[in-house]
């Protein structure tokens, strides 16, 4: 624990320490139960307090380093805690075993622990004790990893290695694109960050938070969904060749890594993988924010390339949140909350709305809107028509415009931020060819 230092210099916090690590803080050494306490003039017993103990030590360390800079975020992270710890901390999983069940069964702990009231969970990433993990299983724990909140390749393998993400040279180039997947997806994450403070919702949620009404996922514990429109169907079995899953009732899905191939939902299917695949599939009606430009630092890059990709077909909203990621200004309104509202099928509406005082980093947007039948007839951003183009590299070239891909069935709009409210406007409608 951290505490402020009013007498010397030279603590952690006087050489600008605001991340915090509480861990062996169950007190389980604490074998006389009986042993009385003074919990502020209370009174209580060990056994009675001691399952607050970690929730009160990051609490205490929050505060510490508020008091000692008050512009200053808190990070701490902690090994366990009681029901409250949500709101200081992150958690992890615990000690686990290096092995193909342990990747496995991590996943319903964190979901379980999502429903539990803490959305900020992960696991040790290859594993915390036992053996260095072989190749395979590395490479897919990485690719689960990076959809945790708290994403840790951490170790005290008891063969005497270490865990580094580099530790194997012929998938090196594997995991380094998942972890920057990871980072493109700030703004997503970020935003569901936001969400699960305002709400409690989790980042990585099973599939029964969101499709309640659908019996078939009830005991599905090894797909899950980050954020809202994201279904994640990692590979968690050696060898796999291919990876069956389960598209919930009520939507249509559509496959990130096939040029966004459209799936009824409500059914079973079964995808090809490789050491690089990653299954994931796109819920009708998302809206999902991430960034073109590559950050390497969700503390010290922006976003200035928004990347949206939206899949109409069901009216939905969402709030895209960011903040200066640093100091407590947010708690002053200094952020920025830019609400997408998507209506329409025939003329898709985007309306952006955004409010707050913090700086807009985004220079250029893009939008990825899918529609796998139809072209659009024509695109407007606010009352200006946006130039269409029929060459990709024409339409790559340009500031602003619009393009078709065949490949995937997607509609490209491009356009320099306008820095105000705005409607982006796509006609799917029949166009007349006898007026024409």
């Amino acid at each position: 624990m951290i505490v402020p230092d009013r007498g010397r210099r030279g603590r952690p916090l006087d050489v600008g320490t605001d991340s915090i690590w509480d861990d062996n803080c169950e007190y389980d050494s604490l074998l006389d139960k009986d042993c009385r306490c003074d919990f502020d003039g209370k009174g209580g017993t060990i056994a009675q307090l001691k399952p607050i103990m970690s929730t009160l030590m990051c609490k205490i360390g929050g505060e510490a380093v508020v008091e000692h800079d008050p512009d200053a975020r808190p990070y701490i992270v902690c090994r366990s805690g009681s029901a409250g710890i949500q709101k200081y901390a992150q958690t992890w999983c615990g000690d686990n075993f290096t092995s193909w069940k342990t990747l496995r069964y991590n996943i319903p702990i964190i979901t379980g622990m999502g429903l539990s009231g803490q959305p900020n969970e992960g696991a040790d990433i290859g594993g915390f004790h036992g053996p260095a993990p072989d190749e395979e299983l590395f490479v897919r724990w990485v690719q689960n990893g990076v959809f945790q909140p708290r994403f840790s390749i951490h170790s005290a393998s008891n063969d005497n290695t270490v865990t580094e993400p580099w530790m194997y040279r012929g998938s090196a180039s594997i995991i380094r694109d998942a972890i920057l997947l990871r980072y493109r997806m700030t703004p997503y994450l970020y935003s569901a960050e936001y969400e699960a403070s305002q709400t409690g919702a989790p980042i990585m949620r099973p599939l029964v938070f969101e499709f309640q009404n659908d019996p078939n996922v009830y005991d599905e514990s090894f797909e899950f969904l980050y954020g809202r429109d994201i279904l994640v169907a990692n590979v968690i079995e050696p060898g796999a060749k291919t990876r069956q899953v389960y598209l919930p009732a009520g939507c249509k899905w559509y496959d990130w890594n096939n040029n966004f191939a459209c799936h009824e939902g409500g059914r079973t299917i079964e995808v090809p993988v490789d050491m690089t695949t990653i299954p994931m599939f796109i819920r009708e009606g998302a809206i999902i924010p991430m960034a073109d430009n590559q950050l390497m630092s969700m503390a010290n890059d922006h976003t200035t390339d928004l990347h949206l990709i939206l899949a109409p077909g069901k009216d939905s909203a969402y709030t895209l949140y960011d903040d200066d990621g640093v100091t407590n200004d947010f708690k002053k309104g200094v952020c920025r909350k830019t609400r997408i509202t998507m209506t329409g099928a025939d003329v898709v509406r985007v309306a952006f709305a955004a409010a707050g005082s913090c700086a807009d980093f985004v220079q250029r947007v893009m939008v990825e809107m899918i529609r796998k039948d139809r072209s659009p007839f024509w695109v407007a951003l606010g009352e200006e028509k946006l130039e269409h183009f029929l060459n990709r590299r024409k339409f790559e070239a340009a500031e602003k415009g619009w393009y078709y891909s065949q490949t995937k069935k997607a509609v490209l709009v491009k356009y320099p931020n306008p820095r105000k409210d705005i409607v982006l406007t796509v006609s799917f409608e029949d166009f007349d060819l006898i007026g024409m």
